[in-house]
């Protein structure tokens, strides 16, 4: 892993480095300007004493001509004035004069760059090393013209050493000062370094303090414009996260209250099926501490395949899902059991919700409801049968007698019994769906043109009494998944129904259609209809929308009720509708 630097450590080096760089630079630039300075200076001081020793020279070899030892002493002269070197060299490069050398020694010129140069009438420049003088020299030659021509070539110099000992000594002093300045600077950059990261630091060990959870620590303000704002907006951030925490801490006890204390079991469970959270309630369900069950496998502590498959299906849909399970045990269980699926922030599915709740007692006393109502129907039916028996006989044997007004007593007891006994008969009926749960119905293809034309029939005694007629319309003949006996009780009970609250004289309409994966089922009639607040209630137990018609009819009020399980048992839907006045419609939806 690569060793982090602070941030003064990042800063300083960055100053020095640049001041280093700029001052070196400069000085770079300087010697080289100053040198180049001196050169053209130079160069032109040369010109100018060789233009004006030109016109001497030019004089004393045109006025003494074959003196040449008159131009040595002319140049050793002005060597000694000026300090600098002079030289006269005639066309054929043999030296005549010169400030410093023994003419006599020196050789041949006539091969010098400048010379060269100035012979071709131009002048003549160069920088090298003098042999004569062991230095680095500067030479300015200029040719001496007359009507001839070149006559001789006046060359001036000066040594180069000597400017660039300037130049070396200008580049002491400027380094000198260098380091001055590398020196300043870096004392002057570790000051503002230390200025920037000191702020910075303080903020550092202030945030330390916000992760270590310490959100009450503020950070102090620093000088500068932008640090003061980041720091007040990191205070102001740590006091709002502050306030979320609590408020989170304050929801998750409230949260953590209700779900302790609810009676319901609460499991929650990821994808994995591992348990991420349950309640005291769901603990006692399976009988482990909460401590053995927080992380396990919900399948570890709940072997039950029910359950297995609740789970498993639970977590393939998005939607609730709800069923009833048996718990085996000392004492068994009847749970209801509802799924909700769970999400995170980022609406990704995490696991589901499952709540249990325990319907034993509820089960145990609806099973006890419906054992009653079963048995006291059966001992109910049992005497009355016996009455109505004994009625009958009494009603034919004082026919016989000629007794009339005692007959028509007996009549209102065998209507009255009638009744009793069509009450019993459905609730016997109610209390057999009740336990059968539609766990017993036994389903097979059945022609429903079949089921309504026995219904009919059975009916057909009340439909000729009231003079009505009843037509079946359907295009084919079309068959469904049903239980013959109950499907066709179903159809009799909703004839029945059409046929006591219609007119005379009045019709019905049975009519069967194939609507994709269904079978629908619509019986209209065209009695008083039935007022829209009645519609949602006529399928309830004992609900009569005309209590005093109803007993007239003798209606017991089960009979639609019976209807409604019937078709639910089939996994069916029965709908009405009904304008008061204009008849209703019972239509029933099938799956094929």
């Amino acid at each position: 892993m690569k060793t982090k630097k602070k941030l003064i450590w990042q800063i300083f080096p960055s100053f020095i480095i640049i001041t280093v760089l700029s001052l070196s630079a400069i000085t770079s630039y300087s010697t080289s300007y100053f040198k180049k300075f001196f050169l053209i200076n130079s160069e032109k001081e040369l010109t100018i004493r060789a233009k004006l020793l030109r016109k001497t020279f030019s004089d004393i070899l045109k006025n003494v001509p074959g003196q040449s030892h008159q131009i040595d002493i002319h140049c050793k002269n002005i060597g000694k004035i000026a300090d600098n070197r002079v030289t006269v060299i005639l066309p054929s490069g043999v030296v005549v004069g010169d400030s410093f050398a023994d003419i006599k020694i020196m050789e041949n010129h006539m091969k010098r760059p400048e010379i060269s140069e100035a012979l071709k009438k131009n002048k003549g420049v160069s920088i090298r090393y003098s042999v004569t003088l062991d230095k680095t020299m500067m030479y300015i030659a200029l040719p001496v013209m007359d009507d001839t021509g070149v006559v001789a070539v006046v060359r001036t110099s000066v040594s180069v050493s000597a400017i660039d000992n300037e130049i070396k000594m200008i580049r002491n002093n400027i380094l000198f000062a260098l380091l001055i300045t590398i020196l300043v600077a870096a004392l002057t950059s570790l000051y503002v370094s230390r200025r920037i990261s000191r702020p910075v630091e303080e903020m550092q060990k202030g945030t330390v303090e916000f992760a270590k959870g310490n959100l009450n620590t503020r950070i102090a303000i620093p000088e500068t414009e932008e640090l003061s704002e980041l720091a007040i907006t990191m205070n102001q951030m740590a006091e709002n996260l502050d306030e979320k925490i609590m408020d989170f801490k304050t929801r998750s006890m409230e949260l953590e209250a209700i779900h302790s204390s609810m009676l319901e079991g609460v499991i929650a469970i990821d994808k994995n099926e591992r348990i991420i959270t349950i309640n005291d309630a769901a603990v006692k369900i399976f009988g482990f501490s909460a401590s053995q069950l927080k992380s396990r496998y919900i399948l570890e502590i709940a072997r039950h395949f029910e359950l297995q498959k609740f789970i498993q299906k639970a977590l393939k849909t998005h939607e609730p899902v709800e069923d009833d399970i048996v718990i085996a045990g000392d004492d068994e269980l009847i749970l209801n059991i509802h799924s909700t699926a769970l999400y995170d922030s980022r609406n990704r599915r995490i696991g589901t919700l499952i709540i249990f709740h325990d319907i034993t007692r509820i089960r145990r006393l609806e099973t006890m409801h419906k054992e009653f109502a079963a048995n006291v129907s059966h001992e109910l039916k049992t005497p009355l049968t016996t009455i109505k028996g004994f009625v009958e006989t009494l009603q034919q044997m004082m026919a016989a007698n000629g007794i009339k007004e005692s007959e028509a007593f007996l009549k209102i007891i065998e209507k009255n019994v009638n009744r009793m006994i069509d009450l019993i008969n459905d609730l016997l009926a109610l209390s057999k769906l009740e336990r059968l749960q539609g766990g017993n119905i036994q389903l097979e293809e059945y022609s429903m043109n079949a089921l309504i034309q026995t219904a009919v029939q059975n009916c057909s005694s009340n439909i000729k009494k009231k003079n009505m007629s009843v037509s079946i319309e359907y295009p084919e003949d079309i068959t469904a998944m049903v239980d013959p006996s109950l499907m066709e009780q179903a159809i009799i009970n909703l004839l029945d129904n059409a046929i006591k609250y219609s007119p005379e004289g009045k019709s019905i309409t049975i009519t069967v259609t194939k609507l994709g994966s269904y079978i629908e089922m619509r019986i209209q009639d065209n009695g008083n209809g039935i007022k829209k607040e009645h519609l949602t209630k006529i399928f309830n137990r004992f609900y009569r929308v005309d209590r005093g018609r109803s007993r007239n009819e003798g209606g017991t009020g089960l009979g639609l009720a019976i209807v409604k399980h019937i078709i639910q048992y089939h996994n069916g839907k029965i709908d009405v509708t009904s304008t008061k006045g204009s008849g209703s419609c019972f239509k029933i939806s099938l799956p094929v």
